[in-house]
């Protein structure tokens, strides 16, 4: 699903001291790709005060690990482009704008949290954590409405009526495809655990939950209230990140504020 030079991205982006013109190269070999970069380096969601004209120059504005990023976030955005019908629409419906704001979140909250994580490690979980809804998207119609006709008529969440429906949720799905590209053991289990971070040993499954969350608070899908008042997990995710309750408060109301907009 994804080709050679995206694993090259993803590992340039751990590699800070690469020449931005390595990365621009092998952008350049996909074509399209170059486009959609720069279309997200100059969309709302970065607000810089000058266009950018090319990969360099976003590296010069952005950063490394963030312009990195963003040409991740660009093929999984023509990924999703190229699945439609019953299983897309339940899916992938806002998913470009969510794996967004869960890698931009995970990043703020691992720059505050105690995980011996930099930003770009961070930023790539927030972004694959929810790969398996692009293999969940290419189900048939008949799938996507079974899932779709439980969830109208039970109080379940979509991962529990994904397990109750087809057997997996698509956290699983996607750890079973991170484990075929042979991505980091830390990657596979964040993706497996994301919405069950208890079941990890690892914090940072806490942490994408945590970023997945406010991400759903600022997409108005969740309440605030709901999150705080889940004390058992509330309590696991600080414990995890290694932040007190009104540190931890302090920095997801900064950043909801921020992504205001978005």
């Amino acid at each position: 699903m994804l080709p050679d030079t995206a694993f090259r991205v993803m590992d340039m982006m751990h590699k800070p001291d690469t020449d931005p013109k390595a990365l621009a190269r092998a952008v350049a070999e996909d074509p399209g790709l170059g486009a959609q970069t720069l279309h997200l380096c100059n969309s709302p969601y970065y607000s810089l005060p000058v266009e950018v004209t090319s990969i360099e120059h976003a590296v010069r504005l952005l950063g490394w690990p963030t312009v990195c990023g963003i040409v991740m976030a660009a093929y999984l955005y023509r990924l999703m482009a190229r699945f439609s019908g019953d299983g897309a629409r339940l899916w992938l419906r806002g998913a470009r704008r969510h794996v967004l704001h869960v890698a931009d979140c995970a990043q703020h909250l691992a720059v505050h949290a105690v995980l011996g994580l930099d930003r770009s490690e961070a930023w790539t979980l927030g972004l694959l954590h929810d790969i398996g809804k692009l293999v969940l998207a290419q189900l048939d119609a008949e799938a996507a409405r079974a899932v779709e006709d439980r969830l109208a008529v039970s109080n379940m969440t979509l991962v529990d009526t994904e397990w109750e429906v087809l057997g997996a949720d698509h956290a699983e799905v996607g750890s079973l495809l991170a484990e075929r590209w042979e991505l980091p053991d830390m990657i596979v289990d964040t993706i497996r655990w994301h919405h069950r971070p208890e079941k990890s040993e690892g914090p940072t499954a806490g942490l994408v939950f945590a970023a997945d969350t406010l991400a759903r608070v600022a997409e108005g899908l969740e309440s605030w209230s709901a999150f705080m008042e889940d004390e058992p997990r509330l309590s696991l995710v600080l414990e995890r990140l290694g932040m007190d309750r009104d540190g931890f408060i302090s920095v997801a109301r900064l950043w909801l504020e921020s992504a205001k907009g978005r």
